[in-house]
């Protein structure tokens, strides 16, 4: 019974009979997406530019049940790879947004979505959680703070992550399965093993969806530090099959910042620059008293 996997419309843009709606290239690319994808002025993903993040304490990211082995299932939909765990879910507590995010499922974009100062990654993993505020996902998708995507950036690597192993051989299972179909993952996956050791340094936006209908939703985590994939665990997601051929890539090209502020967790930060402003105000204090004085 999986009552914490819902609808694949909202949260990797699949619809069942519609798959062919929207894609990568062609007639269906990034560029010819409708409605707010168009025409938003906050979507996903972005370019971040490092010099122009500001750097704070935001507090950490507590991640509860992440080191349980869980059993699930694999899916093509046409768009991507997408993880459903079974069990009681994971939960990503929040300090500064002072809320708790429910764990909904995971999917996978080879290239990187996000860039870091205009280099894109071989591959990004999103853990997509809703906020317990809402009964469920496809609720709290319709608030402003309703969804949290946790996301993690790959570098290449010689040999096999071993976190991924488990998503990888059901991925080759459904290579030709574009729909509805899926496989049991054989073995366990454990989502700790799919962070960084380094969960302290992060990058946070607003932002949206980065499938249609890239609803304005969506507060971004990406963390600064990365895992590896090897060059065979990446061919298998290059070769998924999906209505416009195979899925060579799936990534959504990034989109203008505007004025949006990305900000960096730096841990102590706060306190540093509290202490800075303290002593820029007792400067000011002291000069006009000064030149009162004079």
């Amino acid at each position: 019974m999986w009552i914490y996997s819902t609808l694949f419309v909202i949260l990797t843009g699949f619809h069942i009979g519609r798959t062919a709606d929207w894609g990568y290239w062609g007639d269906h690319e990034p560029n010819k997406w409708p409605g707010t994808c168009s025409t938003g002025k906050q979507q996903s993903p972005i370019n971040i530019v490092t010099a122009n993040t500001i750097n704070t304490d935001l507090g950490e990211l507590k991640f509860i049940r992440y080191d349980h082995p869980f059993t699930g299932k694999v899916t093509n939909s046409g768009h991507t790879i997408r993880v459903d765990l079974f069990e009681y879910p994971m939960q990503l507590e929040i300090k500064h947004l002072s809320a708790n995010y429910t764990f909904v499922q995971m999917h996978f974009h080879w290239g990187s979505e996000h860039t870091i100062d205009d280099k894109r990654y071989p591959l990004e993993l999103h853990l997509v959680h809703y906020n317990d505020d809402y009964i469920n996902d496809l609720v709290a998708s319709e608030h402003r703070n309703g969804l949290v995507v946790l996301t993690i950036l790959f570098e290449m690597g010689e040999n096999n992550n071993e976190g991924l192993e488990p998503i990888i051989s059901g991925a080759k299972s459904v290579t030709e399965w574009v729909g509805a179909s899926f496989v049991r993952i054989n073995g366990e996956v454990i989502p700790e093993l799919l962070l960084p050791k380094n969960r302290q340094n992060y990058y946070t936006y607003k932002g949206s969806l980065t499938t249609p209908d890239c609803k304005e939703v969506v507060t971004w985590f990406i963390m600064k530090d990365t895992l590896t994939v090897s060059e065979q665990q990446l061919e298998v997601l290059q070769n998924i099959e999906s209505p416009d051929g195979t899925l060579k890539f799936n990534y959504r090209p990034t989109q203008s910042v505007n004025n949006r502020t990305i900000y960096y967790n730096l841990p102590g930060c706060s306190s540093a620059v509290k202490n800075n402003f303290s002593i820029y105000l007792f400067v000011v204090i002291y000069y006009i008293f000064f030149i009162k004085l004079s």
